[in-house]
């Protein structure tokens, strides 16, 4: 498999994607959305998107299964699998609000062989593939350097339901605002790029989905870093909650507000 020459075809579907929600992000009208439940929302757009993705990836190999965030194309795991977000950042989308982005990973019984996460707004194009480095618009990109969560700056997300563990994480985020800085941009995948290539140190968030994190933790951990679930295990991808960190900030991310 020429696993380099794939990804190239998945950054030019990421890209061509993106193009098509970022057109039809302003003639989107109250009466196209759509909840699946409350605060989540979905629209034609997304299914529209996931349809182009998926017929622009099935050709690239052959019997491939599926896990998509729509449910356009049968969901099913095989040897190899497309793990596609058409559109994370729905909330965002919706609203006429950014960021928003495509997110397009490959497996292989389980193991991730490649990442891509595109920004249609920005025009800031994620990818990694198995044996490469990391890179942002084909420049090379690695996590900081950020040593300790004092004066740190954090993503997170909330989940559409609240249990009582996440509202004790959300306190004790709440409680870390006297020390570092935390954002909800509203975009896991890009979230995680974000600490990726350095921009954010950290990011946390529970109730995900494995399409929501599959392209971004790759390519976190070909930049540098680290992905853990919140008992610092490995059950991230299926697991529904997620910290990803430049590794160094992460211990104490677990113990100060995961824990």
């Amino acid at each position: 498999m020429d696993i380099e020459n794939i990804c190239r075809k998945v950054e030019e579907t990421a890209v061509a994607v993106g193009r098509f929600l970022k057109e039809e992000q302003s003639k989107l009208k109250k009466s196209d959305i759509e909840l699946k439940g409350t605060r989540n929302y979905v629209t034609h757009i997304d299914k529209a998107a996931e349809k182009k993705a998926v017929a622009s990836l099935k050709p690239l190999i052959a019997n491939a299964g599926f896990l998509t965030e729509e449910g356009t194309v049968e969901n099913s795991a095989k040897e190899y699998t497309w793990i596609i977000d058409p559109l994370d950042g729905t909330t965002n989308y919706v609203h006429g609000d950014t960021p928003f982005s495509v997110s397009i990973a490959l497996t292989k019984n389980g193991q991730t062989l490649l990442g891509v996460v595109y920004d249609p707004v920005a025009k800031h194009l994620f990818s990694s593939h198995q044996g490469s480095k990391a890179m942002l618009n084909g420049q090379p990109i690695s996590v900081n350097g950020k040593a300790e969560l004092k004066n740190a700056y954090l993503g997170f997300g909330i989940p559409y339901t609240l249990n009582a563990k996440g509202e004790q994480i959300l306190k004790n985020a709440i409680a870390q605002f006297h020390y570092c800085s935390l954002r909800i941009k509203g975009s896991a995948a890009l979230e995680i790029c974000y600490v990726a290539c350095g921009r954010s140190d950290a990011y946390f968030h529970s109730g995900l989905s494995p399409w929501d994190v599959a392209a971004g933790a790759f390519i976190l951990q070909c930049a540098g870093g680290l992905c853990t679930d919140f008992s610092n295990g490995d059950n991230y991808l299926f697991g529904k909650e997620m910290v990803a960190s430049n590794g160094k900030i992460h211990a104490e991310i677990l113990k100060k507000i995961i824990n």
